[in-house]
């Protein structure tokens, strides 16, 4: 196969990955909405920075060294972790605003998750998919095709960048969690 076939190849990947891990954003987001939980309460608040950077990182290097399918797969949780982690802040901020303005009104929580809530975010929503679809597409073709000079440590070095990454978005993410590092917004 030619490069311009590969990297075509690579891009439809992606967008099923993409797709997919919005897919299971979408469905956690609704359900956590539908059963009054705030997205900033779940698990996810630990995972959140550079944590979906090294999960894609380690994907491709599963993809790279072991099995294609189950790379992809971990591209796909790195996608819902990046989205869902990416639009907690305004589905949260909107959601305790209004909802009990709109069910007030007779809607169920299911109408509200739908008409409302998402609507209302849907920008947040759009961009972090398209921001994580950029950024998969570019590391997959340059990683994959720097994989092709055949350097010998190279894939080892990706599994490490990974693990850097996961662990220090871990730890990031418990730092702004227990306000030890605090980041200063606009004043």
């Amino acid at each position: 196969m030619n490069l311009f076939s590969t990297i075509w190849l690579n891009i439809f990947e992606v967008v099923l990955i993409t797709v997919a891990g919005f897919i299971l954003a979408f469905w956690y987001v609704r359900s956590r909405v539908v059963e009054k939980k705030q997205l900033g309460t779940s698990f996810l608040r630990y995972f959140q920075g550079l944590f979906p950077i090294g999960v894609m990182f380690f994907g491709i290097y599963v993809i790279l060294t072991f099995n294609h399918a189950i790379g992809s797969l971990v591209m796909v949780l790195s996608t819902f972790i990046y989205i869902v982690s990416s639009i907690t802040s305004s589905v949260d901020r909107y959601d305790s605003v209004h909802r009990a303005t709109i069910l007030s009104l007779g809607y169920t929580r299911q109408e509200y998750a739908i008409r409302y809530l998402f609507k209302n975010s849907l920008n947040s929503w759009i961009m972090a998919t398209l921001n994580f679809f950029i950024a998969q597409s570019v590391a997959l073709i340059f990683i994959q095709s720097i994989a092709e000079l055949k350097i010998s440590s190279f894939e080892t070095d990706i599994l490490y960048v990974s693990l850097i990454l996961m662990v220090c978005g871990f730890i990031l993410s418990l730092a702004k969690r227990f306000d030890i590092l605090e980041i200063k917004g606009k004043e």
